[in-house]
Order: C-alpha cells, then sequence, then structure tokens
C-alpha cells in the first residue's frame, strides 16, 4: 500500500469556497424561518388591511360606482342619475323642489320651455347621460377597477405592505447577526466578506420574495374579482418591486446600526411621498417604476389609467432597466462597503 503524500491530504482537507457559500446560504435561509418582532408587526398589519378590503369588498357599494355616495349627500351615484330624468324631475316632483332633501335639486333653468321644443330636446338629452353612463358595462368595471388598482395596489401595497415585509426579512439578514453578537463569527468563514454579503442576500431573497408576493396575493384574493385581474395584471410589477427592495434593505441592515428605524423614515418620509410627487425628484423612487408598470399593464389592456393618479410614468422597458440595475447596483455597493467595513462593537 503507497503512503499517502502529505500534500493530497492537505488539499482534500481545504475548505471548498463554493460549499461554503452555499451552506452560508442555507443558514441565512433556515435563521430566518423564525418571525422576529418586526414580521409580526407586518402580518398583524397585514391582516387588518386585508379585513378592511374584504369588509369594502363585501359591502354593498364595493368598489363599484352606481352605489358609490355623491359627496356631501345622502344619495347614491345611481338615484341621482336616476333623477335626472326628465320623467323623474319633471312629471313625478311635479316642480317641486322640497319632496325630499335626498333628490337633487332642480335649477330654475331646467323646468320644461313648451314653445321652445329644441331647448327641451337637448336639455333632455344631456340630463340623460349620466343614467346612460351607468348602464355601461365597460364603464363600471373599468372604473371599479382602477379604482381598487389605485387605492390597493398602488398606495397600500406598494406603499405600506411591501416595504413592510421586505424590510422586516431582508434587514435582519446582517441585522440579526448584528443584535446576537455572531457577526464576528460570521466574519470567520472560509469566504471573502463580500461572498459573506451575497450569500447572506440570497438566502434571505427566498424570504421576501415569499412574504412580500404572499402580501400581494390576500389583499388581491380579498378583493374579489378586481383582485383576480389584478392578481394576473400586477404580479410582474410585484416581483421586480420584491427584489429591489429586498436589496435596498439588506445594505440598509449592513451598514447601519438601526435598521428598522433608518428603513421606516426612509419608507414613509422618502417612498411613499416622493413617488406622489411631479417632476424629477420621484425618478429617484423605486416605487415610482413599479407604479410605472402597474400603469403601462393597465394601459395595454384598455383600461382608464387616467384615474391611477401616476404623474409622468416612464415605459415599462424603461421601468424594468431601471429596477434590475438598481438591484444589482445596490448588492455591488453593499459587497463593497461590507468588505471594508470594521464592526468593532460586536464582540
Amino acid at each position: 500500500m503507497l503512503p499517502t503524500h502529505p500534500q493530497s491530504v492537505s488539499r482534500a482537507c481545504d475548505p471548498s469556497p463554493v460549499i461554503g457559500f452555499a451552506v452560508l446560504m442555507a443558514h441565512s435561509f433556515q435563521r430566518h424561518w423564525r418571525v422576529r418582532q418586526m414580521g409580526w408587526v407586518a402580518f398583524g398589519l397585514l391582516g387588518l388591511v386585508v379585513t378592511v378590503v374584504a369588509v369594502v369588498t363585501a359591502s354593498r357599494a364595493g368598489w363599484d360606482l352606481p352605489d358609490r355616495r355623491v359627496s356631501r349627500t345622502r344619495i347614491t351615484y345611481r338615484e341621482y342619475a336616476e333623477q335626472l330624468l326628465p320623467s323623474e324631475r319633471y312629471f313625478v316632483r311635479d316642480y317641486h323642489d322640497d319632496i325630499s332633501t335626498n333628490l337633487a335639486p332642480q335649477a330654475p333653468w331646467e323646468r320644461p320651455a313648451p314653445l321652445t321644443p329644441t331647448r327641451d330636446a337637448i336639455q333632455n338629452l344631456l340630463l340623460t347621460i349620466p343614467y346612460v353612463v351607468l348602464q355601461s358595462e365597460p364603464f363600471l368595471r373599468g372604473w371599479g377597477y382602477m379604482l381598487f388598482s389605485k387605492w390597493i395596489m398602488l398606495r397600500v401595497y406598494l406603499g405600506f405592505v411591501l416595504p413592510l415585509f421586505t424590510l422586516a426579512y431582508a434587514s435582519a439578514a446582517i441585522g440579526a447577526e448584528r443584535e446576537a453578537r455572531s457577526l464576528i463569527w460570521l466574519m470567520t468563514r472560509p469566504l471573502p466578506r463580500w461572498a459573506i454579503y451575497l450569500a447572506k442576500f440570497l438566502g434571505t431573497l427566498p424570504w421576501c420574495l415569499a412574504f412580500g408576493l404572499g402580501g400581494f396575493a390576500a389583499l388581491c384574493l380579498s378583493g374579489g374579482e378586481y383582485g383576480r385581474w389584478a392578481l394576473a395584471m400586477y404580479w410582474p410589477a410585484a416581483v421586480a418591486a420584491t427584489i429591489a427592495f429586498s436589496a435596498v434593505f439588506h445594505l440598509v441592515g449592513a451598514v447601519f446600526s438601526r435598521p428598522i428605524v433608518v428603513g421606516v423614515v426612509y419608507v414613509f418620509f422618502f417612498e411613499f411621498l416622493v413617488a406622489l410627487l411631479p417632476g424629477s425628484l420621484k425618478l429617484l423612487s423605486l416605487t415610482f417604476y413599479a407604479r410605472s408598470l402597474m400603469y403601462n399593464a393597465a394601459a395595454a389592456a384598455g383600461y382608464p389609467v387616467s384615474r391611477l393618479d401616476v404623474a409622468e410614468p416612464v415605459s415599462s422597458a424603461t421601468a424594468w432597466a431601471v429596477l434590475g440595475a438598481a438591484t444589482v447596483g445596490l448588492t455591488l455597493v453593499g459587497m463593497w462597503l461590507f468588505a471594508r467595513s470594521e464592526y468593532r462593537d460586536d464582540v
């Protein structure tokens, strides 16, 4: 039996960087199985929002226009349109304005003029337009779907639910190691620091996608028919926004000792406000590009996207390019900073 060469034994015992990278990814994934305090807060807020959306969906008015109340009145749009019909305003009312406070007021110039039939015909035609519009199924579906998209998808999901979930999980990838005083132990892995940062990010990303897209699906399914349409139409934008926000908050968790505080300030005082502003400042917001993707998807399907209140949206190609570049760029910046930072207070 030939003796084993010492150099071959040492090579066999050398740790493999690839195996170390995979093990660190698996370790990061397993650590996020336990939901932390911020995760429970996000779950509770999501449950509250889903309950509110479900209650609104099940109500009489729902997300549709006809049964919603006219501003500062007790009548619905359907009732108002019916009261504008000549048979309701002139023959049933018999020219009395005080029959009920729920009725639409009748102006003096609306009274019939028997000696001017042309004016009466034009006036009656104009008064029937609201009633005819409310009988249009495409108009009603488009109006209701855009109302749901505006408030639930653009405002609640992109401005509230998604940032909270990604903040809770992405910032904990390295932030939890710092809190547990195990970051120095993490540095002893046989990997360069940039690889440790990347492995932690890739190990946490499945959780961010699971909970970010899970919250998206929960909001959509609680919205009834409009929610199912939104689920099928907006999920690519939700995926892109989840990955981009995960890169942001992973970087925040690596750089700041209080990542939750910094992340909350970033979400509510930058992303939520800046994305709604006109001008060029909104181009710095990741939410703006996700909103542009949803806007363009609805426009391509023929919906009245003017109700979405997205100021000067960019094209889908531009939005995809910016979100992808932001994800890669922020990850590279985080790898560079993590490799050059000193974590002396973790010992």
